[in-house]
């Protein structure tokens, strides 16, 4: 459920600022369930836009009724200039169209259809966001669509997971590109790669096997000393309060590269404030280990196939 960083190979490093939702992770595969109701209510219909029955009959307008009960009408010509699945085909103008989402998410939403200025969502929750951008994104509906997209961006940082998961079902590498490092780095691989649309799974395991690959190259550091943390052949202080912490802090898999500063400071500060030779040797290491993780590069530029690149 939700985001919550789940941990393959261990735990997830203590400093994660990924935050928990009510949203299960398979929010962004649920496709349309509009459906058409015969003959509309013969009194006004209350929402966004108020408008009597006549004006439905007459087909000027398009009604819509929210799940809890309240109505909606849209003038025609700006649903079908405005919007590109929003209309089922066997709509006719004595039909109101059932929509399973609340008035809420249906206010807001239609308020990006016809010429107006459009909300721009700033103070959005980011579980009433998501409601938006799912409505969006299903009934086609461009201008909240671009608006969405940019908004759940920013949220990138905090739900990772879910940020990702909407950016593969909708086609926006850019952001699944964002959201990629900080989901391979926290998320259970067999757990998470069934919910990423069919295309996305041979590449993500590709992508964390890059990952892995990177991991090892950090353990194999060339420039920590063989003896490093050994005194006239016996292990010292050093390896205890640093050494020791390090290897188990990478021990944990590719999560450990969630945050090598986690690894690399956090764990050894205790120590390395007062060994001015361990605290230069995991700054080096530190930067080593930043070094090969910018090198991985970005998914869809290193695990998406040509054609899987155009099917998308």
């Amino acid at each position: 459920m939700g985001n919550q960083a789940s941990s393959g190979a261990g735990p997830t490093p203590a400093t994660s600022r990924y935050q928990s939702s009510t949203i299960p992770d398979s929010f962004f595969a649920v496709t349309s369930t509009s459906s058409i109701s015969e003959n509309p209510p013969p009194y006004n219909t209350t929402g966004q836009i108020l408008v009597n029955v006549t004006d439905v009959s007459n087909n000027t307008r398009i009604l819509f009724k929210s799940s809890d009960g309240e109505h909606f009408s849209v003038v025609r010509k700006d649903a079908e200039a405005h919007t590109g699945a929003l209309i089922p085909r066997n709509w006719n103008s004595r039909s109101m169209i059932d929509l399973p989402e609340t008035s809420t998410i249906l206010t807001t939403l239609f308020q990006f259809i016809g010429a107006r200025k459009h909300p721009k969502l700033l103070n959005e929750s980011f579980e009433s966001l998501a409601e938006i951008a799912r409505a969006a994104e299903k009934y086609r509906v461009y201008s909240a669509m671009n608006t969405c997209c940019e908004r759940m961006r920013v949220f990138g940082d905090r739900h990772p997971k879910l940020i990702l998961l909407y950016a593969a079902h909708n086609d926006y590498p850019h952001i699944f590109d964002e959201c990629a490092p900080r989901v391979v780095t926290s998320e259970r691989l067999e757990e998470f790669v069934a919910f990423l649309p069919e295309e996305f799974r041979l590449p993500w395991l590709r992508y964390h096997a890059i990952w892995s690959k990177a991991l090892t190259e950090i353990i194999s550091y060339q420039q920590v000393p063989s003896d490093a943390w050994a005194r006239d052949g016996r292990w010292c202080s050093c390896w205890a309060y640093c050494g020791q912490p390090i290897f188990q802090g990478l021990g944990v898999g590719v999560h450990s590269l969630n945050d090598v500063s986690h690894v690399f400071v956090e764990l050894v500060k205790g120590h390395t404030k007062s060994c001015k030779t361990c605290e230069t040797l995991c700054t080096s290491w530190k930067a080593h280990a930043s070094s090969v993780i910018e090198k991985i590069g970005a998914f869809s530029e290193t695990c998406m196939s040509s054609e899987v690149k155009a099917a998308t």
